[in-house]
């Protein structure tokens, strides 16, 4: 399995010295998170492209996943019903999988949005398979996959287990469309890991290899001692489902923004200790 750490914990820094600080620790292939102090993108364009190209080429750095800015509050919603919401939505994700194509990724990364408590549930549903099927699509011709996660329950409440997302692929229906397993939002919800990997198995795509305390609402780092999760156990059970793709280091933590670095080479060599 192949690991990717992503830019989230170093939000407060530059994304020049998160380029730095992975390529010295010997990291390749990143899943890169779409913050604007590091990837200045919206619905109307991908404004500092060159930069980002540049700056990943000069560390011999690839960018493997894009994953997008989503969930309430952000702007670009999957399920919402709004016109306008909807049109924006769809030109955000299409001018992501042009700075993918131009960064030589495989695969988005994304969730199923989000739906007002006051809403009908049904219709959120329709929406999000709509436009799914239109990100879908528009990443299928530069040849990208889409790696739809699922998320907690409350207050998201539409792809939350492993029958929603085994529903959500089976009503948007685009052979691209595949899963990502959380472990860290897979154990929150009181889900088993084996039983996504025995339904989903071929459609397997991607991995968000997170750590997690269940007191605390943050994607914790391997090596973090609050952290409840046996690494081991759970590289063990990938392995013997015969997955061998990436698998993305997404960290939280808000105690974690000061010293990115440390905290995700702790992590790495918490990891590699349990590889066999």
């Amino acid at each position: 399995m192949r690991m990717l750490p992503t830019n989230q914990i170093w939000r407060y820094w530059s994304f020049e010295t998160f380029l730095e600080d992975v390529s010295a620790l010997g990291v390749r292939d990143v899943d890169l998170w779409l913050c604007n102090n590091h990837v200045n993108i919206d619905a109307h364009g991908a404004y500092n492209t060159d930069e980002v190209v540049r700056g990943m080429r000069r560390h011999g750095l690839r960018a493997m996943t894009l994953t997008p800015e989503q969930g309430n509050p952000k702007a670009y919603n999957v399920a919402s019903e709004d016109g306008e919401i909807r049109r924006l939505t769809l030109c955000y994700y299409r001018q992501i999988v042009r700075l993918a194509a131009a960064l030589g990724a495989e695969r988005i990364s994304l969730n199923a949005g989000w739906f007002p408590f006051d809403a009908d549930r049904d219709r959120a549903w329709d929406a999000m398979v709509s436009m799914l099927g239109k990100i879908c699509r528009a990443a299928a011709e530069e040849g990208l996959t889409v790696a739809l996660e699922t998320l907690v329950d409350k207050p998201y409440r539409l792809v939350t287990s492993l029958e929603t997302l085994g529903a959500a692929l089976l009503d948007v229906g685009e052979s691209n469309l595949t899963v990502t397993i959380d472990t860290g939002t897979v154990a929150r919800n009181g889900e088993d890991i084996d039983a996504y990997l025995s339904r989903f198995g071929s459609e397997l795509g991607y991995v968000h290899l997170t750590n997690l305390n269940r007191d605390i609402f943050a994607h914790l780092a391997w090596g973090d001692q609050l952290g409840g999760l046996d690494p081991q156990d759970l590289l063990r059970r990938f392995a013997c489902a015969g997955y061998t793709g990436d698998a993305a280091l997404e960290m939280t933590k808000p105690s974690y923004f000061e010293r990115p670095r440390d905290v995700l080479s702790r992590a790495l060599t918490t990891l590699r200790g349990c590889e066999c």
